[in-house]
């Protein structure tokens, strides 16, 4: 009998399959490049151009000056000159070596982090810690020193005939003695040098390495120029005034030096000459000429420094658009909100805010598409929301903290083991160390044994003074000596006492020199040296304040952002996704603006306005103005962040009205929404 053909069992198949959501790319790959190339063309071609063009000016400048200018080349040479190979030589080597390092120091030592200071002494002692510093103050000074190199060849090209010799030689004329160093020269030399001090110095004060934001779009004009050259005009007057004073306190103080063993041997070849003639600290002002070219070397080498500084502040922190340049636009801009780095997520803020106020029919169309994604996991709309609440939770926890870290949690220590229970039957250690019977006198060597054993005297006496010190179980069983609480504090307060002793004895021996010196120094410049050291080392209100809102430009975007967005979704929102945390949003906002009123209180309690009926002396009138001054400044850094507050809740409350009545919110959060509610 044949057996019936069976058809074999085959699962029915479904177009119905489980698959994962795709992931927002991380913002490394995905957003950061596109901004990186934008910032690259802006730093060549706007940067680096612009900065090409001034030196191209600066080097023109000194050959028209050096070749007798109208009077000597005629308007056709005037006019031919910018273009001769050797103005185009000197312009590119000026470009080199002054504006270009100073460019790609701010580009290599760019951050986001602001220095954590509130005077200028802690400024100085911040920076000296890093090694950005130091760096950029021996850039500074190889680029002066190659401008004078410079500057000495185009005045031996230029000048002979029409300024005569301009006496910058290495080394003097003297046939006797030719390796005499030439003294206008090394005056030039400590000038550039001093200036490149002194800017080095601005550009600490300034915090200059730090990443500022703006919303200013303008571009670089002449006020900006004209800017850059008075900063340089007022600095140079200082730094070739300074160089002067210190030139002449070396040359007063060089046969001292020669008295020392040895020294002189290696000086004298080059430096004897310095020893002859009147040694004075008014030497280097009786060649007036020489100051002159200083002080306009100084102005043109530092006029490029400030200039390029200020073409970088000017183009590189102008907002970036670039999402509509990427297939995904949403996509792109949502995944820059979770970059590392402050200075993209600022320009992914500052570009969801314009995306979020745009009332273009095309931004309508993109904020729809944003609200009502579900393709991704999470949803672009919860990224936006978790990433920007979590920036301003982060922020105000650290405004209430007024700008310190967060305090380090120590660990609990780890608990330990229980000792497990030996079951090897030994011989049990008697409880009683000496015999229950009567016996005559214990030998020597018996009683030394018992107590060396590991319960005898000895063994509980360092138990007991480890216990004491608190000495680790390691190492009880190898110490020799131990030392008693009692002991302890003796030894700590000797310590103390010693140590205030040495605090006296320094506090009487500046206090002793302090008066010496009052005695010998005149009354106007104990007065001026006591007034600059008050002002080195006060601390300011406002640097206080900034240090509690560091990024307060970054803050500000996202409250425009989310505000925007929050009532963009009343009409545009198909789904309900962002009404979900509303609630979350007005809380972080109105619990933000909370802490900064508070502050804002805090600190315009600290200025009192004088009494009218009191007056009150010339020094107390200009404390009290300072005084005023810092408050406002710091009153003009909350009110920054709190004002955008305010405004971004009222936006929303303007908006939704009555609506938010459906909500629910905690009470100190409901009473402050209240106020709005009443004034909007």
């Amino acid at each position: 009998m044949a057996t019936p053909q069976t058809t074999p069992i085959r699962a029915i198949t479904t177009p119905l399959s489980s698959r994962s959501s795709p992931t927002i790319p991380p913002p490394t790959q995905f957003y950061e490049p596109f901004v990186k190339s934008v910032l690259r063309f802006r730093l060549v071609n706007r940067v680096f151009l612009y900065s090409a063009g001034l030196s191209w000016a600066h080097a023109v400048t000194w050959s028209l000056w050096g070749q007798g200018g109208l009077s000597e080349l005629g308007a056709i040479g005037v006019c031919l000159l910018p273009f001769q190979p050797w103005t185009v030589v000197a312009a590119l080597v000026i470009w080199v070596s002054a504006a270009l390092p100073s460019a790609v120091l701010r580009k290599v030592f760019l951050t986001s982090t602001r220095t954590p200071s509130t005077s200028p002494s802690s400024s100085v002692s911040a920076a000296l810690s890093k090694t950005s510093t130091t760096r950029a103050l021996v850039t500074y000074a190889l680029s002066a020193m190659a401008v004078t190199a410079l500057h000495v060849s185009t005045a031996y090209a230029n000048e002979p005939s029409i300024h005569g010799d301009s006496k910058l030689r290495i080394f003097v004329k003297s046939r006797k003695h030719p390796h005499y160093l030439n003294g206008r020269l090394l005056f030039l030399l400590s000038s550039q040098l001093f200036t490149a001090l002194g800017y080095s110095l601005r550009n600490v004060m300034l915090d200059r390495v730090v990443f500022h934001s703006s919303n200013s779009t303008k571009s670089w004009s002449v006020t900006t120029v004209f800017r850059s050259l008075i900063i340089a005009v007022l600095f140079t007057s200082v730094t070739v005034t300074f160089s002067a004073v210190v030139f002449g306190l070396v040359r007063f103080a060089l046969p001292l030096v020669y008295k020392l063993p040895i020294l002189p041997f290696f000086l004298r070849p080059f430096t004897a000459h310095f020893l002859r003639g009147s040694w004075t600290i008014l030497l280097p002002f009786q060649h007036v000429s020489l100051l002159m070219r200083a002080w306009f070397l100084g102005i043109t080498t530092m006029f490029i420094w400030e200039s390029t500084n200020a073409l970088f502040d000017t183009f590189i922190p102008q907002p970036i658009s670039i999402s509509h340049l990427t297939p995904d636009p949403n996509l792109t801009l949502v995944s820059g909100l979770s970059s590392s780095d402050s200075t993209f997520r600022y320009f992914a803020y500052s570009e969801l805010k314009e995306l979020a106020a745009d009332p273009s029919n095309s931004a309508t169309t993109r904020r729809v598409t944003l609200f009502s994604d579900q393709k991704y996991s999470p949803s672009l709309w919860s990224r936006i929301s978790r990433e920007s609440l979590l920036l301003l939770g982060n922020d105000y926890q650290l405004f209430l903290r007024r700008g310190k870290s967060p305090p380090t949690v120590t660990p609990a220590p780890p608990a330990k083991p229980s000792t497990p229970v030996n079951p090897t039957i030994g011989t049990p250690t008697p409880l009683l160390r000496t015999p229950i019977y009567k016996s005559s006198k214990q030998s020597p060597i018996h009683t030394v044994m018992a107590s060396l054993g590991s319960d005898g005297a000895l063994a509980r006496a360092l138990d007991e003074g480890a216990d004491a010190t608190n000495i680790p179980e390691l190492f009880r069983s190898v110490e020799a000596a131990v030392m008693p609480a009692p002991a302890k504090e003796e030894v700590k307060k000797n310590v103390d006492a010693a140590t205030g002793i040495v605090t006296r004895i320094n506090t009487d021996i500046w206090t002793s020199m302090s008066k010496v010196l009052q005695s010998m120094v005149p009354v106007w410049a104990a007065e001026a040296v006591t007034g600059v050291h008050v002002w080195w080392a006060k601390e300011r209100v406002s640097k206080v304040v900034q240090g509690c809102l560091p990024n307060k430009e970054v803050d500000l975007a996202v409250i425009e952002a989310l505000s925007h967005l929050t009532c963009a979704s009343l009409v545009e929102d198909k789904y309900g996704v962002v009404q979900r945390d509303i609630p979350k949003i007005l809380e972080a906002m109105l619990s933000f603006l909370s802490a900064i009123e508070e502050y804002q209180v805090e600190i315009s309690a600290l200025y009192v306005p004088p009494p009218q009926d009191k007056p009150l002396s010339a020094h107390e009138t200009d404390e009290r103005e300072a005084l005023r001054e810092e408050v406002e400044r710091a009153g003009d850094i909350l009110r920054f962040v709190g004002d955008g507050l305010k405004e971004g809740v009222a936006r929303i409350v303007r908006t939704f009205g009555d609506k938010l009545l459906a909500f629910k919110f905690p009470p100190r959060t409901a009473q402050k929404l209240q106020g709005f509610l009443e004034y909007c």
